[in-house]
């Protein structure tokens, strides 16, 4: 355990979620509130030691520059005299080496496949900064209840052609890696599509029981097609060729080649099913306490490793806890972000990936009185992003997306309480590109003049039930429970709705020619004071900034069933107590 000396001033622990040589991971929160995070503190043994100073610091760096909602989110780091500290977004999820160990037998083929993308585009985002991680196995993914994934644990990774010197996991490590070539792209491409065999046979791809045997396997023996089914053996067969020039290197094209397959073998719908399929499989484990166990070796720099541990610096491996959600995104067009959020507006909004399901979740104060945080939100999406945006060879990883996270607090209140509401929004639309057959993309760049690019769509809210007096202003809406559900979006009738103080900051949408898309974000704060019975009678109500709490397309001719309009997530709860 660190001492409190070593421990950053201001956060209340709330779990610890593991430790070892190097130190350890905790589940805090700001004593002034907020939401958990994970805290990973550098063992006070280690703090006059430079090289772990340097390799820890490092660890920041990396995670530093890569931002995806496949990939666990860096918040910040800190180092004084007191120690060092990395801090992390809290994760909900469970490993998938612990999915892979309690469930019985294979995977089935959408559900591995759904987890080779979501690991795929995590890895895209960390190739784009330069960055390849080393250590891609199945204790550094975790799998929420939605069935998708995220990727984490930057210990080992370096920047692109860098890396001299053995590092990796054994199982799952490129013929590179065992004799210390440097890294690229292509060795974190063989190590996913180990994992892929392993969660669609059962079994990892070679059975060695010592360094010595994996090694051998790795470096000459043929991938295992025999336990792939035949149409995904191609994926197998380029992702685990033993020379990187011989493998796929760019993880988007991988995607692109994954989808082809996957929709040809198993339908359009083959997306949906995997991931339903894998956050059933999910949920089976730990299911009393949503925090991921602590996963993967605990090694000192220059340790040892078994077969199954961990070669090289590997710092600390870690699996977090508590609810969250991510946003990356992007707009349309420049100006309309002062048009959306809590008005009746619309908003023509988009981006590429497909984010992370978004679960609500309250934490309640330990008395009956007023208190906790509530949390919430919604993800949109298409599954046939092709027919909103007018370019038919569009893949489905590049679908437009919206991400909204909602945070009320307090949570249990009375009439005359100030209720507050934090709306955080992330998007990203592409613009400017081209499909062409097989998914490959064109940029032709934020001016570009020309009627066969992505252009013509909107995205956003475009329906309210809100009063239609413009003088209304700003609103928060409640959905009493019953009839609503809490773990669904509220998108019938019914809403009550009341008129609430309005702020937003920190605007920005830059056009990013390495996506080929605009960013968005904004955060928006609505402010009000409880009212009383007559408007909000004592009992429990979901809560959100527009409703009906539905993200459409909008292209003229188009319908959302062509487009795949997919909406995920849930509103914030509250309990309304009496006067």
């Amino acid at each position: 355990m660190t001492a409190r000396e070593h421990r950053l001033p201001g956060f209340v622990e709330l779990e610890e979620l593991g430790s070892g040589a190097q130190g350890e991971v905790v589940l805090a929160r700001h004593e002034s509130g907020g939401v958990p995070v994970a805290i990973k503190y550098l063992a006070p043994g280690m703090l006059g030691d430079p090289a772990a100073r340097n390799t820890f610091r490092a660890e920041a760096q990396m995670l530093k520059r890569v931002t995806s909602p496949h990939v666990a989110r860096l918040l910040d780091y800190l180092e004084s005299p007191w120690g060092a500290a990395i801090v992390l977004e809290a994760v909900a999820g469970r490993p998938l080496r612990k999915v892979l160990d309690e469930h019985e037998g294979a995977l089935a083929p959408e559900a591995a496949l759904s987890i080779l993308k979501g690991s795929l585009l995590g890895l895209a985002a960390a190739h784009a900064a330069g960055v390849v991680h080393r250590d891609y196995k199945p204790g550094n993914v975790l799998v929420q209840d939605g069935g998708q994934s995220k990727l984490i644990d930057f210990g080992v990774a370096v920047l692109t052609g860098h890396g001299g010197g053995i590092g990796g996991t054994p199982a799952y490590m490129a013929p590179e890696q065992w004799v210390g070539a440097p890294a690229t792209p292509a060795t974190d491409l063989y190590a996913a599509t180990c994992v892929f065999v392993e969660c669609i046979s059962g079994e990892k791809p070679f059975r060695g029981t010592t360094l010595d045997a994996l090694k051998a396997e790795h470096t000459n023996a043929p991938p295992p097609l025999e336990r792939v089914p035949e149409a995904l053996r191609p994926l197998v067969e380029r992702g685990m060729a033993k020379t990187p020039a011989d493998r796929i290197w760019d993880a988007q094209q991988f995607v692109s080649e994954l989808e082809a397959i996957a929709v040809r073998t198993y339908g359009p719908d083959w997306e949906r099913r995997g991931l339903l399929t894998l956050g059933a499989v999910a949920a089976t484990v730990v299911t009393a306490v949503p925090l991921a166990m602590l996963g993967g070796a605990l090694l000192t720099p220059g340790a040892s490793a078994t077969a199954t541990g961990t070669i090289g610096s590997g710092a600390l491996g870690y699996t977090q806890g508590a609810a969250t959600a991510d946003f990356m995104g992007t707009s349309v067009s420049k100006g309309f972000l002062a048009k959306v959020g809590g008005t009746k507006g619309a908003a023509a909004i988009g981006t590429a990936g497909v984010g992370a399901v978004i679960a609500a979740w309250v934490l309640w104060p330990s008395g009956p009185g007023v208190g906790g945080e509530s949390r919430g939100g919604i993800h949109a999406y298409f599954t046939r992003p092709g027919a909103l945006t007018g370019q038919p060879h569009m893949p489905a990883s590049d679908t437009p997306y919206m991400d909204l996270l909602m945070t009320v607090t307090p949570a249990r209140v009375r009439p005359g309480t100030n209720l507050r509401l934090v709306q955080q929004f992330r998007a990203r639309t592409p613009a400017g590109a081209k499909y062409l057959p097989g998914g490959r993309r064109q940029c032709f760049g934020e001016d570009a003049e020309r009627n066969d690019t992505v252009n013509n769509y909107g995205f956003g809210w475009y329906e309210s039930d809100a009063p239609s007096d413009d003088s209304f202003g700003a609103f928060l809406a409640f959905y009493r429970v019953p009839p609503a559900k809490p773990k669904e979006l509220p998108t019938g009738p019914g809403a009550i709705f009341v008129q609430a103080k309005s702020k937003k900051s920190d605007e920005a949408q830059p056009y990013v020619e390495a996506d080929c898309a605009y960013q968005s974000k904004w955060t928006q704060t609505f402010n009000l004071r409880v009212p009383g019975a007559d408007v909000l009678a004592p009992g429990t109500y979901l809560v959100t900034t527009f409703a009906p709490m539905q993200i459409t397309g909008k292209r003229d001719g188009v319908s959302q069933e062509a487009m795949g309009t997919v909406n995920e997530g849930s509103a914030p709860i509250i309990e309304v107590l009496k006067d």
